[in-house]
């Protein structure tokens, strides 16, 4: 399991003292009680080696009423955690064994989209690519500031609770996009294209009448009445998850 409570200084100087109280409400929220509403329901995971890191951490996220579970590699996460109520994975680039963004890269391959802020004392700009195409939230430098770590915490909380949502819909017109017939996508698709009824009808060999069927048909199965969601769930379909993620 994760650890949940101790106590240390000895990573003290990894972070570094805020130069001024400072409160932070991410885009989105409605204000601060909403967002501390969303923090005392999902908690931060760190995936670190260093001990006194990992304690430290622990005391920062506990005075900002954060629930945190701390690992100290990323082979015992693997193995131990549950996704259940963890809205931000805080993972450090180097460490034995699997490193953070190999993690994280293992993390997409299972299709587990948790927002991942990385850790590094030695950042550089293809490491930082290659996190961000790999859906990283943020790549931060060791020593970090902690109203600035806080910050993209409570960010990374948000954007999941996005995700959800995306993820929510997704699957749920997912079984009606698979009761459409081939020919039905064919339909779908020139009509999220853009194209008008006389373009597809001619595209695809048919009278405006059938193609008029095809549409009705559409509809029906699709459960709505407007193109716009059709259009809406069919890029969705396409999407990657982590395109509703924008670095903001």
């Amino acid at each position: 399991m994760g650890e949940v409570n101790s106590q240390g200084d000895g990573a003290a100087s990894l972070i570094r003292e805020p130069k001024a109280p400072q409160t932070t409400v991410s885009r989105g929220s409605s204000g601060p009680g909403k967002l501390m509403n969303s923090l005392s329901k999902l908690a931060v995971c760190l995936v670190d080696d260093d001990p006194d890191l990992r304690n430290l951490f622990k005391l920062l996220m506990k005075s900002s009423n954060i629930p945190v579970v701390t690992y100290p590699s990323a082979e015992e996460f693997l193995a131990t955690f549950e996704q259940k109520n963890l809205g931000c994975l805080v993972l450090d680039v180097r460490m034995p064994g699997i490193g953070g963004l190999e993690l994280l890269e293992t993390l997409r391959q299972r299709n587990i989209f948790i927002p991942v802020i990385l850790l590094t004392g030695f950042a550089d700009v293809p490491m930082a690519v290659r996190a961000l195409h790999s859906g990283a939230l943020e790549v931060l430098e060791k020593p970090f500031r902690e109203e600035e770590l806080l910050s993209h915490i409570r960010k990374a909380i948000t954007c999941y609770e996005r995700l959800k949502r995306f993820e929510a819909e997704r699957q749920a017109v997912a079984p009606r996009f698979a009761s459409l017939t081939p020919r039905e996508l064919e339909v779908l698709d020139l009509m999220v294209a853009g194209k008008k009824n006389r373009q597809i009808a001619e595209q695809l060999g048919i009278s405006t009448k059938t193609l008029d069927i095809h549409r009705a048909n559409i509809l029906r199965k699709m459960q709505t009445k407007t193109v716009a969601d059709l259009v809406r769930w069919r890029l969705m379909e396409k999407t990657d998850p982590f395109a509703v993620n924008p670095h903001e």
